[in-house]
């Protein structure tokens, strides 16, 4: 199976979220796209979900996608990495994330996201 419409945004999705200008977000999911957490169980809108990243990338002197692997499934890619987030304390958090999304016309409609929930609460926006 080969989706490259699907591999390409996710492409963009990690690199934006990892170098990028988190606004261009906005650009990559669709309209009224969503982003569920195993987490806390909720669905997060795109805004809100910039807002998060923000936090844990401004507090951060590491953020970092490794062990990327990425495969396209018949309406989307799924991708599995570990995300690495050092702390300016010297902390490091590792959390290893699987998800799963739904892209149409190169836009991603949804992400579940699926976290390491004892790496997730030591990041920032889990503390505001």
């Amino acid at each position: 199976m080969e989706n490259r419409e699907a591999l390409a945004a996710g492409q963009r999705l990690f690199d934006t979220v990892q170098n990028g200008d988190l606004t261009d977000l906005h650009d990559i999911f669709a309209p009224g796209a969503q982003v569920w957490h195993n987490t806390d169980d909720r669905l997060t809108d795109i805004p809100t979900t910039i807002a998060n990243l923000e936090k844990i990338r401004g507090s951060a002197r590491r953020f970092e996608y490794v062990d990327i692997r990425r495969r396209p499934t018949p309406d989307g890619f799924v991708q599995q990495h570990m995300l690495v987030v050092e702390m300016p304390d010297g902390r490091a958090i590792m959390d290893r994330c699987c998800c799963i999304c739904i892209v149409k016309d190169g836009r991603i409609e949804r992400m579940d996201a699926y976290h390491d929930s004892a790496a997730t609460g030591a990041m920032a926006h889990k503390r505001a």
